[in-house]
């Protein structure tokens, strides 16, 4: 999550493809970099893309399995927290009103009477789209 998020507002992991990598690669050494987590061989998978507004960019969306028994190590240059969440949490949060509006966000906080533990990206973003991807695989 980034600090100038709303509270409990997390998303997914982003960056960017160095000269020469795979996106496969990038994936492993911007998760690595950015919360310390090792991905596991094999599991990175394409899931979605993007338009993105920037000259010579896209959003690239994937999936990957990290080992869970390695905790996350932060890197607070670049964000302002980390967390494994349960699918429960998540599926909770996806019921929640998305935002990334900090006065709407805390005003469905407010409304929520669940112990919800984070918000995800609004509907229509690639963050949101992996992870409801993730909750619909039941």
């Amino acid at each position: 999550r980034q600090a100038v998020w709303p509270p409990k507002v997390y998303s997914a992991l982003a960056g960017f493809v160095e000269t020469g990598e795979t996106f496969e690669d990038a994936v492993v050494r911007e998760v690595m970099e950015e919360v310390g987590a090792t991905i596991l061989p094999g599991s990175v998978r394409y899931i979605s893309s993007a338009p993105w507004p920037f000259p010579q960019s896209a959003m690239i969306g994937f999936r990957a399995v990290a080992d869970p028994s390695i905790p996350l190590n932060v890197d607070e240059a670049e964000m302002d927290g980390a967390g494994w969440f349960s699918r429960e949490d998540v599926e909770l949060a996806r019921r929640v009103k998305s935002t990334m509006d900090h006065k709407v966000a805390a005003k469905a906080l407010e409304h929520s009477t669940d112990d919800v533990k984070l918000l995800v990206p609004p509907r229509g973003t690639i963050a949101r789209r992996l992870i409801d991807g993730w909750l619909d695989e039941k």
